[in-house]
Parts: C-alpha cells; sequence; structure tokens
C-alpha cells in the first residue's frame, strides 16, 4: 500500500506541476522572441534578428552563423563565454553584455525552438575544395594529428550535444572565421583546447575546404538528431 500510495502521490505531484512548467517555457519563449525582434529594452539593446535573423538562418552574407535548432545549452554557453571574453566575438560582445542571465536563457530557448530551410550562401561551393574538406572531415588527417571532425560533431556535423555544435549546413564565412579564431585569435571556449590545436595545424586551405565542405551540405533538423 505504501508504494501504491507513494506512486499516486508521485502522479499527482506530476500534473498540479506541469501545468506550471509549461506556462513557464511559454513565458521564456516570449521572451526570447521578443528579445530577438527587439532587444531587451536597455539603452543601446540590438534585436538578435538583425544579424541572426527571426528564424535563426543568419545572414552569409556577413558570416553571421545559423542558430536555428541550435541547443539551448549550447547557445547559451556561448553568449556567456562572449560576455566572459572567453569566445572572441567583438561584434558580438556589444549586443549580449547587457544581457541577463534570463534574458539568455530565453532566447536560447527560442532559437533552439525555431525551424528554417538553408539560406543561400555567398557563392556556390566551391568543389575543388569540397572533396579535400570531406576528406578531413570523415577521415581526419592523421600525418598532421588532425582527427576526423566528425568524431566530434557527430555524423555529417549533425552536433553531439551539449558541447559540439551542428555544423553541418552553416555558412562558410562563418565556418572559416571561427577556424581562425581557433587558430590565431582569442577564441578560448573549446573543450580541453581541442579545436585551438586543430585549427592550428590546418593550413590556410584546409581550413577553407572544411568550410566549403560542410556549408555544401543540407543543416540537420536539430542539433544531434538528424534530419
Amino acid at each position: 500500500m505504501t508504494i501504491v500510495r507513494r506512486s499516486v502521490s508521485t502522479l499527482f505531484l506530476s500534473l498540479f506541476f506541469l501545468p506550471a512548467m509549461t506556462v513557464h517555457a511559454e513565458d521564456f519563449l516570449k521572451q526570447g522572441k521578443k528579445i530577438a525582434e527587439e532587444g531587451n529594452g536597455s539603452p543601446g539593446s540590438v534585436a538578435c534578428m538583425e544579424c541572426h535573423r527571426l528564424n535563426g538562418g543568419g545572414m552569409p552574407s556577413i558570416g553571421s552563423p545559423r542558430i536555428a535548432g541550435q541547443t539551448a545549452a549550447y547557445i547559451e554557453h556561448e553568449i556567456l563565454g562572449v560576455q566572459k571574453g572567453t569566445r572572441y566575438a567583438p561584434v558580438m560582445a556589444g549586443v549580449v553584455n547587457n544581457l541577463s542571465k534570463k534574458d539568455i536563457r530565453s532566447v536560447a530557448l527560442y532559437y533552439a525552438s525555431v525551424r528554417t530551410p538553408k539560406l543561400p550562401d555567398v557563392s556556390p561551393p566551391d568543389q575543388a575544395l569540397v572533396g579535400l574538406g570531406k576528406h578531413i572531415a570523415q577521415k581526419g588527417l592523421w600525418k598532421k594529428n588532425v582527427p576526423a571532425c566528425v568524431l566530434c560533431h557527430g555524423p555529417n556535423g549533425r552536433g553531439v550535444p551539449p558541447h559540439f555544435p551542428y555544423i553541418e549546413g552553416q555558412n562558410k564565412g562563418y565556418l572559416l572565421r571561427q577556424l581562425v579564431s581557433f587558430a590565431f585569435l582569442k577564441r578560448k571556449d573549446d573543450p580541453q583546447g581541442l579545436m585551438r590545436g586543430i585549427a592550428r595545424r590546418l593550413s590556410q586551405r584546409e581550413r577553407k575546404a572544411v568550410a566549403e565542405y560542410f556549408a555544401s551540405l543540407t543543416p540537420p533538423a536539430a542539433a544531434g538528431r538528424g534530419n
């Protein structure tokens, strides 16, 4: 009887709190969409959609990344990294510095929930580089101690939450800029410095090839879940 009472009590509490949890999540999503559209109302606040678009498709023309369907945990981690200075993003720094932790959680949940088709990149895939990029992505360059990208980012770069984002279908300008940032600049939010070491060991042509290959693919429906 004790076990039965506990089960009934657990079920009752779950049913009692579920509507409240749903409303709470809806409030976060509503606030996140508002910040994406208008900013958070603070002086100098900029709407996320100015660079990432309301549905998270990004702006390939300026190398602004696609974030639609990226995990909320990853988006939140990266925004906090920009605030702390561990992620090199001078443009983003001025945008997110006035966001509170609640703002960040809200906008992360919002962009994790939206979906949008891939936007046209700045140019068609460079087929001369796509083949090399595919080889590096799937097999690595072991003579340079460079592992295959898919070992961390998952099949075709579909993402392995929470630490490894999807890069399948990301725009080439953003991908290349991040590889350069890891190699030479101040991006240092990668687990155990893994990406910094890999990016430094790749040549300029190899970094561009990797960006071309992943940009030539179709984005996943959501990080880590495939199409």
